[in-house]
């Protein structure tokens, strides 16, 4: 069975490549990957998951405040800017999906994620903590 760290891994690719409704099939989730129990948290996780991923704006982030905190408005505007460029957006996106696969590890994903959906974020450390998969592998 796959380790609470490697089924989130599993669920933020399988989101990352919009393919997070394969999960809603019965088949995918066998006992190689969660228990029978842990199907539908599983899928609670996924959409929990997918709406943080797609809602990512790293301008919205702490990361960036603290970035842009005490500098002019000219600066702040350029980073805007800078982050704003598609190929950036895209590497902001996936170093987010790379934190949201090891919320359990690190608290990278909070730097990452609006303060407001920071209670999001504690849901699901909480839903990945009671599933049955192992914590070590």
């Amino acid at each position: 069975m796959l380790t609470k760290l490697e089924l989130c891994r599993m669920i933020v690719g399988l989101v990352e490549v919009n393919d997070g409704e394969l999960l809603d099939q019965d088949a995918i989730l066998s006992a190689d990957v969660c228990t029978l129990d842990d199907r539908a948290a599983v899928r609670r996780i996924r959409d929990l998951i997918l709406r943080l991923y797609l809602d990512f704006d790293y301008l919205a982030s702490p990361r960036f405040a603290a970035e842009t905190d005490g500098k002019s408005s000219a600066f702040s505007g350029m980073l805007s800017q800078r982050y704003a460029d598609p190929v950036q957006r895209r590497e902001r996106r996936r170093q987010y999906a790379v934190a949201l696969a090891s919320i359990l590890d690190d608290n990278d994903a909070y730097t990452l994620t609006r303060a407001s959906e920071h209670e999001s974020l504690d849901r699901l450390c909480v839903l990945l903590n009671a599933l049955s998969n192992p914590t070590i592998g």
